[in-house]
């Protein structure tokens, strides 16, 4: 199959965790059997969260900490599922912000953005204010930025020691019952959120970046709790696609 004219495509490179879809190898990547009605939509892996088709890829051996660590066999499995969706896609997304360690090792004709970070750029340049950073874990993404050229305007604030979110943590997270709570998620994240914003990282920052991809589907309350322009993955793509 090859790309169709006047149809907006999106491959979506996912980690190995279990029960995350694969659809490059069906006869139709795009068409992938129905999700479960019991499914949450706000992921990106699921189809509904988009408005277009999807095609989905696997990056095996990507769970846990041997992406956190850029380990190479970690980068080179997300560089051959970009490789194997490019083909497909209009656009290709990463859908975890640690996907951000495989960045230089994309050699692709079809435009690729794998992690919410490297938005951090236009961030950055839309402020002379400090740019804060919601992310899964702070730790990991102080480490994985460490290097960065503006790290002293970062301001990093994670969420996985949270009850609920710290479950995605799990390999299993998105097949366990019952399912991790959707509006309990978005009600941790808020009140992190305003908390960070009137005595904490973000008082002062003047743009955001949301690094995790299970943020996007709260991009409005956040922006409502927070104030400030906000980057995610989601909108861009959504925004380079005409959507």
């Amino acid at each position: 199959m090859t790309k169709k004219p006047g149809c907006p495509r999106l491959g979506v490179v996912n980690l190995d965790g279990i029960g995350y879809p694969n659809t490059i190898d069906l006869p139709d990547p795009f068409g992938a059997s129905p999700p479960s009605p019991d499914e949450p939509t706000g992921y990106l892996f699921h189809p509904h969260f988009w408005p277009f088709p999807i095609a989905q890829a696997i990056a095996p051996g990507t769970g846990g900490q041997i992406l956190h660590d850029g380990k190479p066999e970690a980068i080179k499995a997300i560089a051959d599922a970009v490789n194997r969706l490019a083909p497909h896609c209009d656009l290709i997304v990463g859908n975890c912000g640690y996907m951000y360690r495989a960045r230089s090792a994309v050699r692709s004709e079809t435009p690729t953005l794998l992690s919410a970070l490297e938005l951090l750029p236009y961030a950055l340049e839309a402020s002379t204010r400090p740019a804060g950073i919601l992310t899964f874990d702070k730790e990991l993404t102080e480490k994985m930025l460490a290097d960065h050229p503006d790290l002293s305007r970062l301001r990093i604030v994670g969420v996985s020691d949270l009850p609920n979110w710290s479950a995605l943590w799990h390999r299993d997270w998105y097949v366990k019952n019952p399912r991790v709570s959707t509006d309990e998620l978005r009600r941790e994240l808020i009140e992190l959120c305003l908390r960070e914003r009137e005595v904490g990282a973000f008082t002062d920052i003047g743009s955001l970046v949301l690094e995790c991809t299970a943020m996007p589907q709260f991009r409005a309350d956040i922006v409502a709790a927070i104030r400030v322009p906000t980057w995610d993955i989601a909108a861009v793509a959504k925004s380079l696609l005409g959507a």
